[in-house]
């Protein structure tokens, strides 16, 4: 027990003389730990600042998204063609007259 006793007192003594000598750094250090995380400023600085990101991405895929439908008015705008072609595929309409014809999907095996 006493060689125990000796090692513990012994790490204390080295505490003090660490402690007495780096008192400038340990508060320092402290008080910045306190600034950054004691209050919901710098968690929520990071959190908009990820969610600013996300945003960004998404403006990003929206602007894509703009510019493709933009294109797509621009060549339904040229024409009766583009526009006949949408609305036979997309709704099914046919000229008078015309006849549709229409086959069942391939079977598969």
């Amino acid at each position: 027990m006493k060689g125990r006793a000796r090692r513990a007192l012994d790490f204390f003594r080295r505490s003090a003389v660490f402690c007495r000598d780096h008192w400038g750094r340990i508060l320092t250090g402290a008080g910045l730990l306190l600034v950054f995380f004691g209050n919901g400023g710098f968690r929520s600085l990071a959190r908009n600042w990820l969610e600013l990101r996300r945003l960004d991405s998404e403006i990003v895929a929206l602007e894509r998204e703009e510019r493709l439908l933009e294109s797509k008015l621009k060549t339904l705008r040229a024409g009766d063609g583009p526009i006949e072609r949408l609305v036979r595929r997309e709704l099914g309409y046919i000229k008078k007259g015309e006849i549709e014809y229409r086959f069942p999907p391939p079977e598969k095996k």
